[in-house]
């Protein structure tokens, strides 16, 4: 690391124009790179939940609908059968139980979802309505038009695409193996306390 990036606490990751690496979070190459993968991750997350709540439209502003929001209604649809809170989180590697209620409560107000016929309050299974699923046209024709077109003109993106489906799979592994590590750290260390 130079002087200049020891001052301003930041290490090089070694690319001109790349950003750069907080030097607490990239003391090597290795982690340098796992670092600006995190960066890259943050920004592409954000940008698809901004912009699947873009992509619904009116009714996503006036329900005041997220790129989350819209998530869940995907799932409902992708699906084909009504699926529970429960079903849901699994399906997205979700653990913000309260979030998807909260989510699928604004769903129902705006129309889009509906409680299964027949669904207990301990077991309720969610559907989307028939607005639902015509909003869902509406989203799939933008979808098209202004990111499946434009990407298809990528050389070779399908299989890059698939390539870092299966990278990012093992990277969440990865995750999941810390967060289920530190969960059972931290009762170790609270019943020593």
């Amino acid at each position: 690391m130079t002087r200049a990036s020891q001052r301003d606490g930041r290490a090089s990751n070694g690319s001109s124009g790349a950003p750069k690496v907080p030097a607490h979070l990239g003391s090597s190459p290795h982690e340098q790179a796992v670092t600006d993968f995190e960066q890259a991750l943050i920004c592409a997350a954000e940008a698809f939940y901004r912009c699947a709540g873009i992509l619904l439209g009116e009714v996503a502003r006036s329900h005041k609908l997220s790129g989350q929001d819209n998530v869940i209604l995907q799932q409902l649809m992708s699906s084909g059968v009504p699926r529970s809170v429960i079903e849901l989180s699994r399906f997205a590697n979700r653990d913000d139980i309260a979030n998807i209620q909260y989510s699928l409560r604004k769903l129902i107000k705006a129309g889009l979802v509906e409680k299964e016929p027949g669904s207990t309050n301990r077991e309720t299974r969610y559907q989307v309505s028939a607005e639902g699923r015509k909003l869902i046209g509406s989203f799939v024709a933008l979808r098209r038009e202004l990111l499946m077109e434009q990407s298809a003109e990528i050389r070779d993106f399908d299989s890059q695409l698939r390539q870092a489906a299966r990278t990012m799979s093992l990277i969440t592994s990865f995750y999941d193996h810390g967060t289920r590590t530190m969960t059972g750290r931290n009762v170790a260390i609270r019943r020593v306390k």
